[in-house]
């Protein structure tokens, strides 16, 4: 399917490519990757600055910016979450039981991490309590 628009395309296609990833690693269908996606996606985004997330947006294809982004309020933000517990509570909450979320979470860091900057990376660390970097992948 395509768009007709290139740009568009581009960022359905990049879009595909990250859900593919998400979903061979987690064996689960296209409809969970986006849900596990959307879940700790969004998560993580209410644990950044509000200029963090928006540096680490600017790294996504657009439409999973979309996704990102969607029912943002950045009032508040960051929200001071420490716990792994509580990060995953969270996330389970978003996916309403669909799979577990800490798999889900490890494996959408992943994702994550492959396809943005080292920097950003970095970046983002820097913005998560100890407890939390414990979901992030160890460096390969």
């Amino acid at each position: 399917m395509t768009t007709g628009l290139a740009v568009l395309d581009t960022s359905l296609n990049k879009t595909k490519e990250w859900l593919k990833d998400i979903q061979e690693q987690l064996g689960i269908g296209e409809e969970d990757a986006y849900a596990a996606a959307r879940a700790v996606f969004q998560t993580l985004r209410d644990r950044l600055t509000v200029e963090e997330s928006a540096e680490l947006a600017a790294q996504m294809p657009m439409m999973l910016v979309g996704v990102f982004y969607d029912g943002w309020d950045p009032t508040g933000k960051p929200e001071k979450i420490r716990t792994k517990e509580a990060f995953l509570d969270l996330v389970d909450k978003r996916l309403t039981g669909r799979m577990d979320p800490e798999k889900a979470t490890r494996v959408v860091l992943g994702v994550l991490s492959k396809r943005i900057s080292r920097g950003e990376v970095e970046d983002i660390k820097v913005n998560l309590s100890k407890k939390l970097l414990e979901l992030w992948p160890e460096e390969s």
